[in-house]
Formats: structure tokens, sequence, C-alpha cells
């Protein structure tokens, strides 16, 4: 058997970018040189193709920025999204680069897409969803994305209420890990939706080891009621959400329509902007298993919802964290009302939000961190800013 070799292409204009993108075929990747490129039309990656990416040169995602006319303009100017990809591309990287500036989507990706990877990126101020895995319309739509390392964020709010950090539709086993999701809010008065959702019939999600700084919905499996199911199955463990007082907002994890959902080891402070940290939601929502979250607001079945609700923490307070306004839910040594409270771990809990095995000390910890202790300060140095 012959093996494809890979083929570079190096690019350090606009217009040498639009050409390598418009001419792009299997095995390709687009590197692109470090500089500024305000884009004149969307990055069209369009037709059949296997393995092709476009990345930055060094790794270093502020080094490479691709502009956009801007969220709030009159119009799009031309520029409606950032990186489309459609048609039928089996296997795409977009890695090491900032998109932002962007009338509607920085990146999305059509029904044809399979397997798409985004790393290490940084996404800022969309004019609706940030990521946007989009439906065919007969059952089908994006498969086995990953969305990790990367920081997704508002500058100061959202153009209005129509947005999203992740928003997949009709996908299946989605994986979207160690994340930043930062200012995912609309104007006062709005609520934005939430930073990461997966429904119109998606299934078998991950979302994992995500922190979450003043966004007011943080993670959605299911929204809505829908035959046979908005989302099934999947797994929410070991993420990080902070929502500082007075910012209006909803439930923090909300499982809607979504029977066989596992919510496991998070650690939520919405700090009194909503009267629930957890809620799942109608009555296709069995089979569900929310157990040891610490969190400083209930956890509550809605709409004829069932499930276990078990080893959780729900009057935790921003005195257990090392430095809850930056986002670092981690253990103090002084939060003993959580520490080692878990005898039996659940395997479907994996690793803390450190990549750290359970337990460590004597029992299990209760909330996405399992203490050790720390050298030198904890707060900044220990917090993984994606």
């Amino acid at each position: 058997m012959v093996l494809a070799l890979a083929i570079v292409v190096n690019v350090s204009t606009v217009a040498q970018l639009q050409s390598a993108v418009t001419s792009i075929s299997s095995d390709t990747t687009i590197v692109i040189a470090p500089g500024t490129y305000n884009l004149s039309a969307p990055l069209y990656i369009n037709g059949s193709f296997t393995n092709v990416g476009i990345r930055g040169a060094t790794g270093n995602r502020g080094d490479v920025v691709l502009v956009g006319k801007g969220m709030s303009s009159p119009n799009d100017g031309g520029v409606p999204f950032g990186i489309w990809v459609g048609g039928d591309v089996r296997g795409v990287t977009i890695a090491d680069l900032t998109i932002r500036d962007v009338y509607s989507h920085p990146i999305v990706l059509n029904a044809g897409t399979h397997a798409p990877v985004i790393r290490n990126v940084r996404l800022v101020d969309a004019g609706q969803q940030f990521i946007k895995a989009n439906p065919d319309g007969a059952g089908g739509g994006v498969d086995s994305g990953i969305v990790e390392n990367s920081l997704i964020e508002y500058t100061t709010t959202s153009r209005d209420d129509y947005t999203n950090g992740v928003d997949v539709h009709t996908g299946k086993n989605w994986i979207v890990r160690r994340n930043l999701f930062r200012n995912i809010r609309a104007p006062q008065g709005l609520l934005a939706g939430p930073a990461i959702l997966m429904w119109n019939g998606t299934a078998n999600s991950l979302v994992e080891g995500n922190t979450f700084v003043d966004c007011q919905r943080e993670i959605s499996l299911g929204l809505i009621e829908r035959a046979p199911s908005d989302h099934t199955g999947g797994i929410v463990r070991n993420n990080f959400i902070y929502r500082r007082p007075g910012l209006a907002g909803d439930a923090a994890i909300l499982v809607a329509d979504s029977p066989n959902t596992q919510v496991l080891h998070n650690s939520i402070l919405i700090s009194g902007t909503y009267g629930n940290a957890i809620e799942f939601r109608f009555p296709t929502t069995s089979a569900v298993r929310i157990a040891n979250n610490a969190t400083d607001a209930r956890i509550v079945a809605r709409d004829g919802a069932t499930g276990s609700v078990t080893g959780n923490y729900t009057t935790a307070s921003a005195d257990l964290f090392v430095d809850p306004p930056a986002g670092d839910l981690h253990l103090k040594e002084t939060a003993t009302v959580l520490r080692d409270q878990i005898a039996t771990p659940i395997p479907e809990a994996g690793q803390d939000w450190d990549g750290q095995f359970r337990p460590a000390g004597a029992a299990t910890d209760i909330g996405a961190d399992e203490y050790t202790p720390r050298r030198g300060p904890q707060a900044p140095g220990n917090l993984r800013i994606p």
C-alpha cells in the first residue's frame, strides 16, 4: 500500500490564504504565518476531501488573527463566517489561531463534515454562535467533533440573545473539553443561550474539564421536548462554573429531554443569580444520574423528569475555593466539607479537572477538583487557562 504524503501550503497574505483554501485537496494543511488577516470573504472548505487543516504557524493562537467586519456592523460586509466547512470533508482540523469580529459564526460546520477537530483557538465577539454544527434536515449532522484547549469569549456581551459558544444540532459523539468560556452573556435584560448546547437529536456528548466565567447559562444537554428526544446519553463531568453576583442567569447545567445522562463531579458557584444550579426536565428525561457535584444552589427535577441524585453538596460557598472570580475552583485545604467525602468512586467520573486520578486522599472529594497540596501560591498559577 502506498501512503499519501501530507502537503503543507504556507501562506502569509489574505490573497494567498483565500487561494490556498479554494484549491485545497486531501491530505493538505494550510499553515498561516504570524500576522493579522482582515478577511474579505469567508474561508470556504467545500468539497470531497480527507484530512485537511488550517492552522497557525507558531502554535501560539495569538500570533495569527483572522478578522471579520464586526459582530455589530449594519451587515456582514461579505464576511458572515470566518471558516465554513461542508460538502464531504472527512477529517478537518482548525488550530492555533484566533478568529474575531465575525457577523455570524467564526466557525460553521455543515452536515457532510465528519470528525472535525477545533484545537487551541481563540474565538472573540461573534454575532451568533461561535461554533455552529448544522443538521442536514433528514436526521443527520456533524458527528465525532472535538473542541478542546480553546478560549471562547465576548469582550463585554453578545449582540443580542441569539448566541452560544458551541451549538451542535443532530450530532453524535462530540467531545468538548478543557476550554474556557467567558462572558457568554447577552445585553442587559436579555438571556443568552447556553455556552455549550447539544440538542435537536444529539447523542452521547462528553463535556469535561471546562471552565466557565460569567456566563448566563453554561451547559445544556437537550433544550426542548422533541420526539424521540432532544438529546440522549452523555456525561457532564469535572467542570468549573463561576457566575458573579448580580448577573442574570438560568440553571448552570440543564439536562432537558435527555434520558440516560450523567452529571458528575462539577463545581458550581452561581452566586444567587438563579435558584437552581442543576435542573433536569421533562418526562422522557429518565435514568439520569446526578452525583458528587459541589454547588451553591439546588438540584431540581422538573416537569416529570426522573433519576438519582446522590452525594452532592448544595450549600457550597466561595471561601471553599481558591479564586472563584478567576474561575479557579480548586479546593482550599480548609474545604473539609468537600474533601474525602465519597467512599466509592464513580468510574464514569473519570479524572478530575487537573487530570488527576481519584481518590488522592482517604476518599474521593466532592466536586471537580481532587484536592492535593500545591506548592507556592495557589492562584492564579495553578489555573489551567487554555
